[in-house]
Formats: C-alpha cells, sequence, structure tokens
C-alpha cells in the first residue's frame, strides 16, 4: 500500500489508517469470485498486492495457491501477521511492490491494489515481456478499466501490454463491497498472457519505439505519421494490407493491424530508417 496517512478515532473508537486510493473488501463474496476468476488459470504462486487486512491472502491460501502477500504498512502487516500464525502457504513481505525484485519463477496476481498506483503496478507486471507474470485478477477503478480494455488503443504503452496480453473488464462491482467505499466505481479486470504474442518478446523494445513515436498524436494521418520510416511504395503496399484509407488516424489501428505494420517494416524497410529501440520510462 501506499504511505500511510494517520490513524483515526471515531465514536471513541480506533480505525487504522487508510490510503488514497485504498479500499479494503469486506464482502466475501467477491472474494469467491476473484478466485473462481483465477482459478481459469492458475498458477502454483499467486501474488497479493496490499494485502490490508488479508481479505485476499487467506482464502488464496485455502485454495492451495502458493501466497506472496505484500504489504507496505507496518501496522497492517503486523496484524495480517498475527493473522495468517503458522497457516502454510504464505509468506508476508513489508515492502512497496514497486521497489521490490519480482519472482523469477512464473505467478499470477490476485489483488485489490491500491487505486493510487494501478497503472505503475500494470507497468511493472506488463511492461517487461521477460518478467514472468501469466495472469492477473484485479480490481481496478472502472474508468482505469476501460482505458485499459477500450479499442481502438491509443497510448503506446497500454499497446504494448496487449501485444503480449489479453485485457478484459469482467464486470463492474459496487462500492459497497469496500470499506471505506469508493467514490468512484470499480471493476475486475482480468489478465492472461496470450499464447502466441502479436510481437515476439524479443522484438519488445524495437516495437514500442515504432509505436511511442507514432502514437505521440493520435489523430494524425497514418499516412503521414508512418511516411517518417516507409517509403512512398511500401506505404502504398501497407495501406492496402491494413485495409485502411490512408488518411486514417494512425490511433485508429488495433493490435494486429500494429503487428502487421511493424513486421512489414522489419521485412521491407531499411534499418538504418527505423525509429530507435526503447521502452517506457520508469515513472
Amino acid at each position: 500500500m501506499p504511505k500511510n496517512k494517520r490513524p483515526s478515532r471515531q465514536a471513541g473508537r480506533f480505525t487504522p489508517s487508510n490510503f488514497s486510493g485504498q479500499h479494503l473488501i469486506r464482502d466475501k463474496s467477491l472474494v469467491r469470485r476473484m478466485i473462481e476468476l483465477a482459478r481459469l488459470s492458475p498458477q502454483p504462486l499467486m501474488l497479493d498486492i496490499g494485502a490490508g487486512a488479508g481479505a485476499l491472502t487467506l482464502p488464496l491460501a485455502q485454495e492451495g495457491w502458493q501466497v506472496l502477500a505484500i504489504e507496505n504498512d507496518p501496522r497492517f502487516a503486523e496484524k495480517l501477521r498475527g493473522k495468517i500464525g503458522e497457516a502454510e502457504g504464505i509468506r508476508l513481505v513489508g515492502a512497496d511492490f514497486l521497489e521490490m525484485p519480482l519472482p523469477r519463477k512464473p505467478f499470477g496476481v490476485v489483488a485489490n491494489i491500491p487505486f493510487a498506483i494501478t497503472t505503475a503496478v500494470l507497468g511493472k507486471l506488463m511492461d517487461h515481456p521477460a518478467v514472468p507474470f501469466r495472469q492477473g485478477v484485479l480490481i481496478v477503478e472502472l474508468g482505469a478499466a476501460r482505458r485499459f480494455t477500450s479499442d481502438p488503443v491509443t497510448q503506446a504503452r497500454i499497446l504494448g501490454w496487449r501485444m503480449q496480453f489479453d485485457l478484459k473488464l469482467t464486470e463492474p462491482i459496487s462500492p459497497d463491497c469496500f470499506s471505506p467505499p469508493p467514490r468512484v466505481q470499480c471493476a475486475i479486470l482480468t489478465v492472461r498472457r496470450k499464447k502466441e504474442p502479436l510481437v515476439r518478446p524479443s522484438d519488445h523494445a524495437r516495437f514500442m519505439g515504432l509505436v511511442t513515436q507514432a502514437l505521440r498524436v493520435p489523430g494524425a494521418p497514418l499516412h503521414v505519421v508512418l511516411g517518417l520510416w516507409f517509403t512512398p511504395a511500401q506505404l502504398k503496399h501497407l495501406v492496402k494490407l491494413l485495409r485502411v484509407d490512408r488518411s486514417a488516424p494512425v490511433g485508429a489501428l488495433n493490435e494486429r493491424q500494429w503487428a502487421a505494420v511493424f513486421e512489414t517494416m522489419i521485412r521491407h524497410v531499411e534499418p538504418y530508417r527505423w525509429p530507435k529501440a526503447g521502452g517506457l520510462s520508469k515513472r
């Protein structure tokens, strides 16, 4: 969880601090639904990011998963450690998820991640295909879930994720499932690594170099943007392959069309004309 605020006292009762964007699950049916979704593509190791009071940690372990519970707030971590006791299959790590090293073996994530760091968390899991992240069942803001799953994709970072993973807004969630209830609508976002990625992981940095530059102005005409790298003859062939108007916005291309653009560039464009390979900053 993010850095904590001061604890509060209301009506003579001590209530643990809450954090920007973090709302604890109080609905057991929501926990059961998340576990049900996780069973569709199980990994032996599951991460619970922002474990809080352990609403997901303990049920995951009871289902037979090895659980790595990650909690950055010492008070929540201490209470969760007491709940875990001698339970097998759970390892509690008191750390900032964004700063800690990830497991080297394949893992999944089932978590109610803090809303304030949603994009950063997903970026750590999916920015680099070499990370052995395989699946996720995540609670996020509904607006964020729509942004991650909308078509077409106009943000290079999200496009990079979707060349390697299937992201799905599975279902909305009532704010009443949380304590305190968030002021925004929430949703379950499911993530599955594609069996066949649309771009080879070894080509990911080169692909990101292309789309990061191409999508700087998503509304720009396709022939103007791609004309930076493709010759007129190559561009004519590419437009025919994509079955789009050459004046269509470059941001209107879907994932498979971007895969075709990239493959055509690799095959037919002289390497000195390629955009510089690159990734994304850690911000």
